[in-house]
């Protein structure tokens, strides 16, 4: 079995965001994203409204107060929906589990991955790294800005964002 880590995180609370907006969001994130050479080889073919509705509906329970970890099955749809391949199954094997061989000659310390939920690993063994991460805040930001997305309301956003960098990239220690 695969150790995966479920996300603490504090409720969140956004007044001012409407649940259409929202949605206008995420969309437009995600068609920037889709439309990026730099990340969009880790998205799959399927329509861009059945890589979205998962993560729709997870940012919305998350935004409601929720915890992550409360709903794991919306995650791993989201992870499924948007980075499966075909039939592939999660696993994270990559060409990272033959990284033990540069320790016997010296090389560089191995990266302990740690999935959210077991569908993370379809993004995981892609090889994402800080600098995906930067291209899709920058992509948010540019949707924001794209949707006239209120100064204060785009930093809430952009903040909640930022601080998901860690989990989404597998850095998280497993939980016990």
């Amino acid at each position: 079995m695969m150790a995966t880590h479920s996300a603490t995180q504090f409720p969140v609370s956004l007044p001012g965001l409407d649940l259409p907006l929202l949605d206008q969001i995420i969309d437009k994130c995600f068609e920037k994203m889709l439309d990026d050479y730099r990340v969009n080889r880790f998205f799959n073919s399927n329509p861009l409204p059945e890589q979205t509705k998962p993560l729709k509906a997870l940012v919305k329970k998350v935004l409601s107060g929720a915890k992550v970890s409360e709903h794991l099955d919306l995650l791993d749809e989201f992870f499924s929906a948007a980075f499966a391949r075909n039939n592939a199954k999660p696993s994270l094997v990559t060409g990272n589990d033959f990284a033990f061989l540069l320790d016997v000659i010296g090389g560089q310390d191995i990266q302990v991955i740690t999935p959210l939920c077991m569908c993370h690993s379809f993004l995981l063994k892609l090889g994402p790294d800080d600098d995906h991460y930067s291209i899709l805040l920058e992509q948010l930001k540019a949707a924001l800005d794209e949707l006239h997305v209120g100064k204060e309301l785009g930093q809430q956003l952009m903040d909640i964002a930022a601080s998901g960098r860690e989990g989404a990239l597998g850095r998280l220690p497993p939980k016990s």
